[in-house]
């Protein structure tokens, strides 16, 4: 919230942060929200205001948002003041952003991690605030807007990590919300660490079993609207660097597989009003916006899925620890591999049986482990200006390939078509899609351990 209150950084006249968007997709979803929603008015004629505990938007800076979504393409959900406003307020701001975002409008959230709203030192309902309690306010909310903006969407429940309010939700929205959404974190920042990162989190495959189980039941699409590494900002010296590149790339994979139809990497200024150390997108204040370590790995993403719409996670009992791979594809055909290595020795892999008629490659990494925090992909950085553009693309002539410890490779087929042409344009072309997944009836993808040595 306070970076759309903040004049000229969402904004088309800002370059940096246009080429930064593009580079990632031409279709995608922007959050406006997190914990400064629960301190925001929408106020038309106001003073800006861009304070974490008091932030003011107003109606120019929602019009110079929309110009800024139409040049990038995306859309928006955007958060109403649950904890704070009132109902007649957030009827005023629904029809106030509907009237100005129009179809870059998708949906409207109620709140921010709502089930802590009847706790903490200052909480904003009494104590124990239930989803039963939750609900009947949802509801009284839903059909106040809905008067006067026909047609709204909405995302709920928006927990901070209450998975059986989602799935209460789901089992019980009748129709009253169109996408599902909690978020996540892989601890707090105070037990953060580098290890910690380096390692898979065997709860993200739990609360995505259930939240994949949820929409697939509901026929609701589900979606983590807020997440990163480590609660709090992250931890500086581990999520600004390589591991938390490797570490974003891995998790969107992950919530690729278990159908996940979106995610929001928190980045920008958080909640406690200084700049996080795992932005994707760093900001000096001064509408000069850089890539962050962790943008890289959503970048890795945006490359490796161009063109697919199914992943499957590649497991083997011959995998070393701390490595995951993944095969990308349309229909029955792969058209991407990822392997992510986050363990403590390097990993060979055969490529002779991928089936690639001409394959390439490109590599994340950073140029030593005593320097994890100058990050590239395919031997290149991102621009002062907040373009990309690949330097070092490998062809498959050789029959193995060497993954270093701490770097990740996207591994392509792109038939006769040039793979440097085709990564350049990928951040352009791709097109946000719901995962669909299943197993590949190719018979390529049946080397299930990818001669891994």
């Amino acid at each position: 919230m306070s970076s759309v209150a903040t004049p000229g950084l969402l904004s088309p006249s800002n370059s940096r942060y246009v080429n930064l968007v593009n580079n990632l997709g031409s279709e995608g979803c922007l959050r406006v929200g997190g914990i400064v929603a629960d301190y925001t008015k929408y106020e038309a004629n106001g003073s800006l205001m861009a304070d974490p505990h008091n932030t003011i938007i107003n109606r120019a800076r929602l019009v110079e948002f929309n110009e800024f979504l139409r040049t990038i393409g995306w859309t928006a959900i955007w958060s109403l003041n649950f904890a704070q406003s009132t109902v007649e307020e957030a009827v005023a701001e629904a029809q106030a952003v509907d009237s100005v975002l129009g179809s870059r409008l998708l949906a409207f959230e109620l709140g921010n991690e709502v089930e802590n709203y009847g706790r903490a030192s200052h909480p904003f309902r009494k104590s124990p605030y239930l989803y039963e309690t939750y609900r009947r306010e949802f509801d009284e909310w839903r059909a106040a807007i809905l008067r006067t903006v026909p047609g709204a969407k909405f995302a709920a429940p928006d927990t901070a990590g209450a998975i059986d309010w989602v799935e209460q939700m789901a089992q019980h929205a009748d129709h009253d919300v169109q996408l599902l959404t909690t978020h996540y974190y892989f601890t707090s920042q105070d037990k953060g660490s580098g290890p910690e990162l380096l390692r898979t989190d065997p709860r993200l495959e739990s609360i995505a079993q259930r939240l994949r189980t949820a929409s697939i039941t509901s026929k609701i699409p589900w979606r983590i609207c807020e997440a990163n590494s480590f609660s709090g900002g992250g931890l500086k010296g581990v999520s600004d660097t390589l591991i938390g590149s490797l570490w974003t790339l891995d998790f969107m994979l992950a919530l690729a597989t278990y159908g996940c139809a979106g995610v929001n990497i928190e980045t920008g200024v958080n909640q406690l009003g200084f700049i996080s150390p795992y932005s994707p997108i760093q900001d000096d204040g001064h509408e000069r916006n850089i890539a962050g370590a962790p943008y890289y790995g959503m970048l890795a993403f945006a490359i490796a899925r161009h063109g697919c719409e199914r992943v499957m996670n590649l497991t083997a009992p011959t995998y070393p620890t701390g490595v995951t791979s993944y095969a990308l594809g349309s229909k029955s055909d792969v058209c991407s591999f990822v392997v992510v290595n986050r363990g403590d020795a390097d990993v060979r892999v055969k490529t002779s049986r991928m089936g690639f008629k001409k394959g390439c490659a490109v590599r994340l990494l950073a140029p030593s482990s005593a320097n994890l925090k100058d990050v590239t992909l395919a031997g290149s950085r991102v621009s002062e200006s907040g373009t990309w553009a690949p330097m070092d693309i490998e062809r498959l002539s050789q029959t193995e390939l060497t993954i270093p410890k701490l770097s990740a490779m996207v591994l392509f087929d792109r038939g006769s078509t040039s793979c440097r042409a085709n990564i350049c344009v990928a951040g352009r072309q791709l097109r946000a899609r719901r995962w669909r997944v299943d197993e590949y009836v190719s018979r390529r993808i049946q080397f299930a351990g990818w001669n891994l040595v």
